[in-house]
């Protein structure tokens, strides 16, 4: 199996912190090659588009060139709050994009301890509310994250972060058929 990898997610801090899930996948027989891609973080490489990168180069690949190729890209955050940041922040905007691109293609893979199912997110006690007691509820994370799952046709998963690699292959060989 041959995982494409977004660019970002290799290198700087993220490269670092990647560290673990894709140590995971390649001890389960998962090769990782890094690619542009328009949306999410992981990608099956399929024929199709081995094919796209065999015609120029995994490093010529462009964005647009698998745009509408991908079957299944697998998003991953680091937790409900880097959610809340991107759905409650100026970041809202370029995640709203990176939906409407997927088309009903992404999976949003969140690592969270002890959250296992988008329900538990509503009972989820935000950190930051010791701090300010207007950051975002868990019951308001979970009804955004309802519409999300609903409007932009988004499956939303949950793993704890010591099982993420072998959740990206799992979600990917399940996205094949």
């Amino acid at each position: 199996m041959i995982i494409g990898v977004d660019v970002n997610q290799l290198t700087g801090t993220h490269g670092a912190s990647n560290q673990r899930k894709h140590s995971q996948m390649m001890r389960e027989g998962a090769d990782l090659l890094s690619l542009r891609l328009p949306f999410g973080d992981y990608i099956l490489i399929d024929d199709e588009i081995q094919r796209i990168i065999d015609k120029s180069g995994a490093e010529n690949v462009h964005k647009k060139d698998l745009q509408d190729v991908i079957k299944l890209s697998i998003d991953t955050k680091k937790n409900l709050q880097e959610v809340v940041g991107n759905i409650c922040s100026r970041q809202h905007e370029r995640f709203k994009r990176e939906l409407l691109a997927a088309h009903g293609r992404l999976v949003l893979l969140i690592e969270e301890p002890g959250i296992e199912t988008l329900e538990d997110v509503y009972f989820w006690e935000n950190p930051r509310l010791k701090i300010n007691p207007k950051a975002t509820k868990g019951s308001s994370l979970y009804r955004s994250l309802l519409t999300i799952q609903n409007e932009y046709d988004v499956r939303i998963c949950f793993c704890d972060r010591r099982e993420t690699g072998k959740k990206i292959i799992e979600i990917l060989e399940e996205g094949k058929t």
